[in-house]
């Protein structure tokens, strides 16, 4: 039996590699020491095809892993048997084939010889309708079958293996819906922040990143929001506080805030939204507790634009007629303004109206305001 201090180091390597997937090469060798063998894998496997989906290996060299995936592991008679067991099952040579099938069949007579190997010893540490995955101690042909101790042995380190997979799946499933997120808030127009308590930024998306690379009223220093102004910065303290006594059961002082932000340039200034987050998160970004919008007026007008020329087929003269009527002016007013004909504005609303398919104004006005997504134009 293994020294109790070996066990639980080889269960604590197994439950790191489940927080992190780099770690899996070190628990396999940790495990396959333990248990008397020469290498350890971590395969995961379509249960329909039985093609492999993802393998981690200790022990066996590049090339011969190569091989394995690429021709013998379709070859491989220990799948069928291992895929019916179920999720923690445990399986061994003599438990799924006889002496003879083993010494007759290619698998074993050809390519587990070439690569120092002979019987092994595992148990089922994913399964579900879709895959299973299956973890491994490969002996030595020299070693013989596995006895009842290795047997007993996998059956201890099987339910830390099941957590382990479980975790790194789940981990991996949150890494992809954070990256999805992310790609999500970059085509915003708007500036997007997530911010810890205490006002550490976390994530901040593309919109952010140009916004505070032009330094004009508000900048990102050492992961912090940094405001030229002193009024901005208490105010994104006072909503931080706020939504720390929210999270904490307090409901008398409201989390949100807007606010404005001077411009250096005297721009028109920067609009801040301040809101909580309370949900749960991937663990990059742990511990975020607000989300924060900063809006450019000036580049927003410019991605609208650009959305309604493409979307609708707009000129750009049709386009900020458009913008100007969702923003309630009169086509009087906007004639004006531009200094020109109001025959001319009438002349862009008949094209508009035409590119559109709407015959009444209110119509018109209706259809622009679908479109009014913050999006960023590429």
């Amino acid at each position: 039996m293994p020294r109790g201090d070996d066990l639980i180091a080889t269960i604590e390597a197994i439950h790191a590699a489940g927080l992190d997937p780099n770690c899996w090469p070190a628990a396999l060798a940790r495990a396959a020491h333990l248990g008397g063998g020469v290498a350890a894998t971590l395969e995961l496997f379509d249960r329909t095809t039985l093609r492999h989906r993802g393998m981690y290996s200790w022990g066996i060299p590049r090339r011969d892993e190569i091989a394995y995936l690429e021709h013998f592991a379709a070859l491989n008679p220990r799948l069928p048997g291992v895929a019916k067991q179920p999720l923690g099952g445990l399986a061994w040579d003599r438990l799924l084939l006889s002496e003879e099938t083993m010494r007759q069949h290619p698998f074993y007579a050809e390519f587990l010889p070439s690569i120092g190997l002979r019987c092994f010893v595992g148990a089922v540490v994913a399964s579900s309708e879709e895959e299973f995955a299956g973890f491994c101690i490969h002996h030595a042909p020299k070693q013989g079958h596995v006895d009842r101790a290795e047997i007993a042995l996998m059956k201890r380190l099987a339910p830390h293996l099941r957590q382990a997979f479980d975790v790194a799946r789940r981990l991996e499933t949150a890494g992809e819906l954070r990256q999805s997120l992310e790609r999500a808030l970059d085509w915003l127009a708007d500036g997007v922040l997530l911010m810890r308590h205490d006002g550490a930024v976390l994530y901040a998306n593309e919109a952010m990143q140009a916004i505070a690379r032009r330094g004009d009223g508000l900048q990102l220093r050492n992961n912090r929001l940094a405001f030229a102004a002193s009024e901005p910065h208490d105010r994104l303290n006072l909503a931080l506080s706020a939504i720390a006594r929210l999270r904490t059961g307090d409901i008398g002082h409201p989390p949100a805030a807007d606010f404005s932000v001077p411009r250096s340039s005297q721009a028109p200034p920067y609009l801040v939204s301040v809101r909580p987050l309370l949900g749960p998160r991937g663990r990059e970004h742990a511990g975020a507790v607000a989300i924060v919008f900063v809006r450019d007026t000036a580049s927003r007008h410019a991605a609208a634009i650009s959305i309604l020329r493409s979307v609708l087929g707009l000129t750009e003269a049709e386009a900020h007629l458009a913008q100007a009527l969702q923003g309630g002016m009169t086509l009087g007013a906007y004639a004006k303004a531009h200094a020109i004909s109001l025959n001319t504005v009438y002349t862009h609303l008949r094209s508009m109206r035409e590119k559109t398919g709407c015959r009444r104004l209110p119509e018109l006005i209706s259809r622009l305001n679908d479109l009014r997504v913050p999006l960023r134009s590429r």
